[in-house]
């Protein structure tokens, strides 16, 4: 790993892995819609506005590059009805654009970041490798197909790919489900549906670059796929009662009922049906609040 190209640079994850790359030494082009702001004069790090769409913009960013870290994802996003040619557009065909523009002989790893979602947006017990995927949201199936196409170039084009499935990512610089939740709880919006003791398996961002640079200094690894988490699962009563003590904050000791949620959750529903807009708290909302959704990390432990 001398020289690494990383698409979607300028995101939460990709901020946190380029500088952690510099700091090993490694030759980092960084490639992002926005560079705004990014470029910076002898830091190593050589940033290249553009998309995944633009042939040219494809050549230069990896010319040189020994190894591909793909980030550009369309996200879920509860917040917004799901647009499945949209998910299909970024992370499909995206994603193969850029395998297309990785010449044979040039590029000799490719690590891929998927997600729990391409597996199932619920779990009975603790989820492996193993688990048979059914994803059931636009994002989740458009992450599984690209999955495959990243395995299939590799086969085609004889370099190594390696593909991390993440849970939710938390930590410094993230503005997703745990930045919403915080803001949520020191506002005093946030109320635990029934006990709170459903169990959800998140990932610090130091622990994903720590496991993307593990698979990326090691040669020896076969082609394959990682769960990667903290390797503790947490209780939703645990997180709100761990951010409402960082915020000096009183946990408030009880919970919405089942069915008054359920009851809320329908209206969301039907308000978005007539909105064109998913509303805040909906099924969805309600079903990440109260289910369990948990994976194991032991195959990228050992």
């Amino acid at each position: 790993m001398n020289r690494v190209l990383v698409t979607g640079a300028k995101g939460f994850i990709g901020t946190h892995l380029v500088g952690a790359l510099r700091a090993i030494g490694a030759d980092v082009t960084a490639l992002d819609l926005d560079v705004s702001n990014a470029v910076s004069p002898g830091s190593g790090v050589n940033w290249i506005q553009g998309d995944l769409f633009d042939a040219d913009t494809l050549d230069r960013a990896l010319r040189g590059a020994d190894t591909v870290i793909h980030l550009v994802a369309k996200t879920h996003d509860f917040s917004a009805v799901e647009d499945e040619e949209e998910y299909h557009r970024i992370n499909v065909i995206g994603t193969r654009r850029l395998l297309e523009a990785c010449r044979p002989g040039g590029v000799r790893h490719v690590i891929y970041f998927s997600s729990v979602k391409a597996m199932t947006e619920e779990s009975e017990g603790i989820l492996d490798e193993t688990f048979p995927p059914r994803p059931t949201t636009a994002y989740g199936r458009t992450k599984l197909a690209a999955e495959e196409d990243v395995r299939q170039a590799g086969l085609a084009k004889g370099f190594r790919t390696t593909t991390l499935r993440l849970p939710m990512v938390y930590g410094p610089g993230n503005k997703g489900n745990v930045y919403r939740m915080i803001a949520a709880v020191d506002r005093g919006r946030f109320a635990l549906i029934g006990r709170g003791e459903n169990r959800r398996s998140m990932v610090y961002v130091k622990n994903v670059v720590e496991a993307t640079l593990t698979v990326a200094r090691r040669r020896d690894l076969p082609n394959d796929v990682y769960l990667v988490t903290d390797g503790t699962d947490y209780t939703v009563r645990e997180l709100y009662e761990a951010i409402a003590r960082g915020l000096g904050r009183r946990p408030i000791p009880f919970g919405i009922p089942h069915a008054v949620a359920r009851l809320l959750a329908h209206l969301g529903d039907a308000g978005g049906r007539l909105t064109g807009r998913s509303l805040p708290f909906n099924s969805g909302a309600l079903a990440k609040l109260t289910g369990d959704l948990r994976f194991s990390s032991e195959r990228i432990r050992r």
